[in-house]
């Protein structure tokens, strides 16, 4: 096999051009739904709509992506990676054009909602997959690195990016700008090796299909909807509870289906790795941290500094930074500290960063005041996906590579469907309690006044109970209407201060959790000496079944 041809082994000519074509399917793909909420008012006046219908569309989006994420894996195992990518981005642009033109909501939703998510649950699994046949070693850790900086900071930049175009020129121009990046990623993507082929080809498990999306999609819609209606509501509770009930007999099929070595989605046994069992839940704690800045910050600056999206992507920079410079710089620190270190220090200084962006957040008035903080959660945020991604996928066997991609991307999306959803009732409900306390204690707010601000907040701050209160508030004499004020800014303030303490606390678990991950080296590329003899007599052996047994005992990390 020559090294042009053999996957991994990507030459320094073309690494760059290949990082770039994954990295622009990237940073696409995260900043696509940034795009749409900043973009919420003027498609409310464009296509004469509602902002819950918008907001509606959104959530459809993100329930489509988590819905079918695990079949996108699954998807690339059969048709191939390579060609999955393609596809997806087929779908993808098709989607992103037909939204740009959409003449109604219902456009959107098909174009947007629909094709867009249903083409980022082919795409993301095999850009995952696609990096692992492409580079190797620290190259690929690096790799990794990139795309999950470009991620994050696609995230952060999205505010900035839409809302500069959004209010310039139109949010149409936008979607148009996607579709015509997709189509220079798709035309380009001939340059990229494809994974090697699964044998033998496996077959989609239509019953694991139908089980998981549903399963998926009604757990994360009822997690998406506690932040409006409650976690103690009737349906939210049905949705959550009925989400988990239909994934628990998916696990039961995929057990069964494995153990009579029939079709399966998802192999439980991938679970046996490491790298799996106790990677993906510390994915999910620093995407629900990482979820928790990106909601809070521009809710914060918008909602309480009154600043507008360019200026909220701006407040953002730090963190974009961060995340960038140590994402593609730290990857290699992984040949020389075991990378389950670096991915507990990162945990533990997203916490730091989140402590220091709460305290920062008192006397904040200019994005400034809050750069230490978000420089240093982006630090943290680079830390964690220089290493974390790559010793995931890479802790499995080839033909297990898709299956892990799907299973990452989901775990992804359910740490940030939890980030944003929990976030947002903390804020609420740490917001709330401080309002009742405080309005209690005041000496300057008469006891009638008090009992139906209390009344009010029983009632969870419904429309009509919030203008009975302004009404009654405006009647008021102005040393009450101050004191009202004082209160409600200073507990909306700690709102906001325990949201972001609570995602820290979580990075924190995660920390812990993280104590159970594989205690490996990444391992260097390219072998030297007699590693190097090694491996070009595996890879060039023709003995069956030789070669994934050895790639099994190297991708078994040490106790």
């Amino acid at each position: 096999m020559s090294t042009k041809d053999a996957p991994g082994t990507t030459s320094n000519s073309r690494s760059g051009v290949v990082l770039a074509i994954l990295s622009a399917a990237m940073f696409v793909y995260v900043i696509d739904t940034t795009l749409m909420n900043v973009s919420i008012s003027a498609l409310v006046k464009d296509l004469d709509t509602t902002v819950g219908a918008v907001q509606g569309a959104i959530t459809l989006y993100t329930l489509t992506m988590a819905a079918f994420m695990l079949t996108g894996g699954k998807l690339g195992d059969i048709w191939g990676s390579k060609r999955a990518f393609r596809i997806g981005l087929v779908i993808y642009g098709t989607g992103t054009t037909i939204t740009a033109f959409a003449p109604t909501l219902a456009w959107v939703i098909i174009g947007w909602s629909i094709l867009e998510g249903i083409g980022s649950a082919l795409i993301v699994p095999a850009i995952n997959t696609l990096v692992r046949a492409n580079f190797d070693g620290s190259k690929r850790a690096t790799a990794y690195g990139l795309l999950f900086g470009v991620a994050a900071a696609g995230a952060a930049f999205g505010p900035l990016i839409g809302g500069w175009i959004t209010t310039a020129y139109s949010w149409r121009l936008a979607f148009g700008i996607e579709a015509i990046i997709v189509l220079g990623v798709l035309v380009s993507s001939g340059l990229l090796a494809d994974a090697p082929p699964v044998v033998p080809k496996p077959k989609l498990d239509a019953i694991g299909v139908i089980l998981s999306a549903p399963g998926l999609g009604l757990f994360v819609l009822g997690i998406l909807q506690t932040a409006e209606r409650g976690w103690d509501d009737p349906l939210v509770i049905s949705m959550i509870v009925g989400g988990l009930a239909i994934l628990g007999v998916f696990v039961w099929w995929i057990r069964r289906q494995e153990a009579r070595n029939a079709p399966v989605l998802v192999h439980p046994s991938i679970f046996r790795h490491r790298s799996i069992g106790a990677g993906l839940p510390v994915l999910s704690t620093q995407t629900f941290a990482q979820a928790g800045l990106l909601f809070l910050i521009p809710v914060f600056t918008q909602a309480i500094l009154g600043f507008d999206a360019f200026e909220t992507g701006l407040t953002l920079l730090p963190l974009s930074i961060g995340v960038l410079v140590t994402s593609v710089t730290t990857p290699r620190l992984g040949r020389i500290i075991y990378p389950k270190y670096i991915v507990q220090a990162g945990l533990v200084l997203l916490f730091v960063g989140g402590f220091v962006l709460a305290e920062s957040l008192a006397d904040a008035t200019e994005g400034t005041d809050m750069a230490l903080g978000l420089l240093i959660g982006g630090i943290a945020i680079g830390l964690i996906a220089g290493q974390l991604p790559n010793m995931i996928l890479s802790g499995v066997r080839p033909d297990e590579a898709s299956e892990a991609s799907g299973l990452q991307g989901t775990a992804q999306n359910l740490g940030m469907a939890l980030g944003t959803a929990i976030i947002g009732t903390v804020i609420l409900s740490v917001a709330l309690s401080s309002i009742a306390a405080d309005v209690k204690e005041s000496g300057a707010i008469p006891g009638d006044l008090k009992a139906q601000i209390e009344t009010t907040l029983d009632t969870g701050l419904t429309e009509p109970s919030i203008r009975r209160l302004q009404d009654a508030l405006s009647a008021a004499p102005p040393e009450v209407q101050a004191e009202a004020q004082l209160i409600f800014d200073e507990s909306t303030l700690r709102g906001f201060q325990g949201a972001i303490l609570a995602g820290g606390l979580v990075a924190l678990l995660g920390a812990l959790m993280a104590f159970r991950l594989p205690r490996k080296k990444l391992e260097g590329a390219p072998e030297e000496g007699a590693e190097k003899v090694v491996a070009e007599t595996v890879r060039n052996t023709t003995i069956p079944g030789m070669q994934l047994e050895m790639e099994d005992l190297q991708a078994t990390p040490p106790e």
